[in-house]
């Protein structure tokens, strides 16, 4: 009896974050491997690159796995309320670590992202991590073999549409000040919550849900892209400050060929070759583009001069 009343005095001792990281724990393992496992494949990013098909293998696992244990199985997706809990924290200055403490998946997500972020920036958890993003990207994999038909937006008109996502994250910020519940109803403008419940919902939200994913592969990934209030506060620090400590390689020629640009499904290279760090999601195909000898221009015309040589 005796030992049993200590037990359970530790139980109670024990903050209840812990207990719930205890009860866990096989899973938040697994969940930090894989997020290692992606940070190994970005670091090694040049490795990689030479692999073509080692790199596709790889890529297509990791968003299989997104969408599948991360997303369906751990609910592990992060939303805009997420961010603006921490923003309106700040009114009191005050960090709500506890509240994060107590889902260890988001937690461990967001320190992935705050990590990331410094080094490549929303890139990373945009086109690796995101649940719903990883989804939409295999889906968009699936339709690509079925038919070739997608639309693809004029240039002038794609980089006014990437701003839109930046309005719909400050409305719903600025509500948040005035009525965190009604900034709540605003974040369904993210179809992550539809998606986590497994479409169990109300009509209408499943009706939304479609309509957007459907619309996200016929104008590839569009909601990721041009809508998703999630994505446009993560790209705000790539916004106010273009340097990463990581970034992609590149050629001098790279300012005036094309091929990278033309194949970017995200049209995140401009026409004078500059990447946009904002729209970028790391796909690493001007990665593949850059160590491949069979088409880079730089490397072909390098591999000439030495056959000549």
């Amino acid at each position: 009896m005796e030992s049993l009343g200590t037990e359970n005095f530790n139980i109670l001792d024990t903050p209840l974050w812990m207990q719930v990281w205890q009860q866990k724990m096989v899973h938040i393992i697994a969940f930090s491997a894989f997020l290692l496992v992606i940070l190994l494949v970005m670091i090694f990013t040049d490795w990689f690159a030479k692999r073509r098909r080692l790199l596709n293998t790889v890529k297509y696992v990791i968003l299989t796995v997104s969408f599948v244990y991360v997303g369906l199985f751990l609910k592990a997706q992060p939303t805009t309320t997420n961010i603006i809990i921490i923003i309106n924290s700040l009114k009191e200055l005050r960090f709500p670590l506890g509240l994060y403490l107590l889902e260890p998946y988001i937690f461990l997500t967001f320190a992935f992202i705050f990590l990331t972020l410094v080094l490549w920036g929303r890139s990373v958890f945009c086109g690796w991590l995101c649940p719903y993003g990883a989804m939409v990207e295999l889906l968009n994999k699936v339709y690509q073999r079925i038919t070739r038909f997608r639309i693809v937006l004029p240039e002038r008109v794609h980089w006014k549409l990437v701003y839109l996502k930046y309005v719909v994250f400050f409305i719903i910020l600025g509500v948040s000040f005035f009525s965190f519940m009604l900034s709540e109803y605003l974040t369904e403008v993210e179809p992550f919550r539809t998606f986590v419940l497994k479409l169990k919902r109300e009509w209408y939200f499943v009706a939304y849900f479609l309509l957007l994913t459907l619309g996200s592969v016929v104008i590839y990934r569009a909601f990721c892209r041009y809508l998703c209030p999630l994505g446009a506060a993560l790209a705000l620090p790539s916004l106010l400050r273009r340097m990463h400590l990581l970034k992609l390689k590149r050629y001098e020629f790279c300012g005036t060929c094309r091929i990278c640009s033309r194949t970017c499904s995200y049209q995140s290279i401009m026409t004078n070759g500059f990447i946009d760090s904002r729209e970028c999601f790391y796909c690493m195909d001007c990665q593949l583009n850059f160590w491949d000898e069979d088409i880079c221009p730089v490397l072909i015309k390098r591999r000439k001069e030495m056959q000549r040589a």
